[in-house]
């Protein structure tokens, strides 16, 4: 639906200068017993925006195309440096091929390089104040080649097991709409999915959710 929706306005030249989307996969419905696991439900967000970038990237478009993906829940979730860091990718023409950029750059930062390429003033403060993400981007466009998604080898239908200590914990939980589970105790529970139940899991970030009652 996306690609025929993406074509029509491609052959009326309608296509428009920002697009929002949300993939929401990435969030997982934990452990809750017979869902697709957390590995699968997050590589078919992978693969979602994979193709999103293939189609975009082999149009009439991609030469003066930018395309931004970060995370949700930057507060959420400690890597092995800093709670609050979260990945970013720029997709572009213009991006610098292969670069891993070190500068310190944040949500805001994103916004802010989308309204100059934009043409667009300042919404607020916080963005005229932010960083533009320069050093990920070239003043030519040597990344032209179109980008081809690469199908997971990770199973998209796996399920999680019907019982067991993460199904029980999830059944209290309510992944019906997103953020209703709070950030620690999903944290954990994604941890021991992927870590195993007798790993310890590092500590929420600093602006996470309170835990809820009992383990997973």
């Amino acid at each position: 639906m996306v690609r025929q929706r993406f074509a029509q306005q491609l052959a009326s030249g309608s296509v428009p200068a920002f697009n929002y989307l949300t993939l929401t996969n990435d969030h997982t419905v934990g452990l809750a017993a017979g869902e697709r696991t957390p590995q699968a439900m997050i590589a078919d967000n992978d693969l979602g925006t994979a193709q999103i970038i293939d189609t975009i990237s082999h149009s009439a478009i991609w030469p003066s195309t930018a395309i931004f993906v970060v995370e949700d829940d930057s507060q959420d979730g400690a890597d092995h440096v800093d709670a609050h860091r979260i990945p970013a990718l720029v997709v572009s023409p213009y991006a610098k091929p292969g670069a891993v950029v070190h500068t310190r750059y944040d949500q805001v930062s994103a916004i802010r390089t989308m309204e100059l390429i934009l043409g667009m003033h300042p919404l607020s403060l916080n963005d005229a104040l932010a960083t533009p993400m320069y050093d990920a981007f070239d003043s030519t466009p040597t990344n032209i080649a179109p980008y081809d998604a690469i199908p997971p080898v990770q199973d998209l239908n796996a399920k999680n097991p019907s019982s067991g200590a993460g199904a029980r914990a999830a059944s209290k939980l309510d992944f019906r709409t997103i953020d209703k589970v709070p950030q620690a105790t999903l944290d954990r529970m994604l941890w021991h999915a992927v870590h195993g139940q007798r790993s310890t899991p590092p500590p929420p970030g600093p602006n996470a959710t309170p835990d809820a009652d009992g383990d997973d």
